[in-house]
């Protein structure tokens, strides 16, 4: 009797190790899935994190500069990237699509200069991608427009109303101060060796804006505009 109380209490010691082994696998191989998911889920965030970082640093190329000189601090903020698809959505309540962008420089000049500045800067509006269909008479009528301004205090604004020059060609300004793109994949000078002046102490700011109009944009849904408007500073 005694014997087989013993041979009971060993069988029952060896399923509870069984259990206890195959319950440890379970918790181990648990452990092992947490830490798998977690590895995978942040090396994810990581990956994403700079897929994002190179995609908004290929498109804000200098997007903040900064120059500091003996007598002057200048301070030029780009945020002119455009990438605007036409979709659906854009057609439902509209028959256009205007995308507003800006830059700004900021101009200061030290207590300690000796006398009032001057400095340069260009202003570009560089396209990348034109999916319209480039026409051969340029119209206020067609798909892509653009028009450009400034201002001394972000409230009065005066118009860029000159022939703009591109890489190969030159635009002339139509009604309302707007330029024909539609179809072109070119750099245009908006302005070249803008001047500002400043006097010793002050800080002068000019805010620059470009308005990129899409027209007829229900027989162009899909299609794309990219580009840069952005302000280079000129080396003294």
């Amino acid at each position: 009797m005694m014997k087989k109380q013993n041979e009971v209490a060993s069988e029952d010691i060896e399923i509870k190790k069984v259990a206890y082994f195959k319950n440890s696998q379970q918790v181990l191989l648990l452990i092992i899935l947490i830490v798998l998911f977690t590895l995978t889920f942040f090396c994810s965030l990581f990956y994403i994190g700079k897929y994002y970082d190179a995609k908004l640093g290929a498109n804000d190329v200098n997007k903040l500069i900064e120059i500091t000189t003996k007598d002057n601090n200048i301070l030029i903020t780009n945020n002119g990237f455009i990438d605007k698809t036409i979709t659906e959505e854009d057609t439902k309540y509209n028959k256009e699509v205007l995308v507003e962008k800006d830059s700004v420089v900021k101009f200061t000049t030290k207590k300690t200069a000796k006398n009032d500045s001057v400095t340069n800067f260009d202003v570009r509006y560089n396209i990348k991608n034109n999916d319209f269909e480039n026409k051969v008479i340029a119209s206020t009528n067609n798909e892509v427009l653009v028009r450009f301004k400034y201002s001394y205090d972000n409230k009065n604004w005066q118009y860029i109303n000159n022939v703009i020059s591109t890489s190969d060609s030159t635009l002339k300004p139509l009604m309302g101060n707007y330029y024909d793109i539609t179809g072109l994949v070119t750099n245009l000078k908006v302005a070249t060796n803008f001047e500002m002046k400043n006097k010793v102490g002050k800080t002068t700011t000019i805010y620059w804006k470009c308005e990129t109009l899409l027209k007829n944009i229900r027989d162009n849904v899909g299609k794309n505009i990219t580009a840069e408007f952005k302000i280079d500073y000129k080396d003294e």
